[in-house]
């Protein structure tokens, strides 16, 4: 993880690396809380934006030379390939072939049908660190506690509720 925050570091701004160590310390609670091992969760949040602030013209590139499959929202925002660029980029860099640490970089901003429990983490720390706003972030906690703390013993936090609570807040936001 050293090897990777460093890394990480070299490739974004200060501001960006702040948000990115504060979505590590929220995926690492999240996956505590539900018995996940924290490490490949930890890995995937040290990598999700990696590639965040390459110009969309630059992801598309990028996206094309790994062969990856780019939709017609794609192409118009390449801003969106920041996640599966990342992940292509950072498998390379690292040697990473997980599937689920893989697909928690690439799937952190739109999410997917199939997502892993790994890729879930993901998707609710980058949405629920502490920069984000609390209107955003309050009804997500809530669905995900269901109104308890979340280390509360017994708790199993509900993830697909909170992804569905954020799925429909950002939906919301852009219509």
């Amino acid at each position: 993880l050293n090897k990777v925050k460093k890394w990480v570091k070299g490739r974004v701004s200060a501001k960006r690396f702040k948000h990115i160590k504060g979505v590590v310390e929220v995926g690492a609670r999240l996956a505590n809380s539900c018995g996940e091992d924290p490490f490949p969760v930890e890995l995937s949040c040290w990598l999700h934006d990696s590639c965040k602030e390459i110009k969309a013209e630059e992801l598309l590139r990028m996206a094309e030379g790994f062969g990856l499959e780019i939709t017609e929202a794609e192409r118009r925002n390449g801003h969106l390939l920041h996640g599966p660029v990342g992940a292509c980029v950072s498998g390379k860099e690292f040697g990473i072939t997980s599937h689920d640490v893989l697909s928690g970089i690439s799937e952190h901003t739109l999410g997917s049908a199939k997502m892993t429990r790994v890729s879930k983490l993901v998707y609710l720390a980058d949405i629920l660190e502490a920069s984000r706003p609390e209107a955003l972030t309050s009804p997500i906690w809530q669905a995900l506690c269901s109104g308890k703390q979340l280390e509360e013993k017994g708790l199993e936090p509900d993830l697909d509720a909170a992804i569905l609570t954020a799925s429909d807040l950002v939906l919301s936001h852009l219509i």
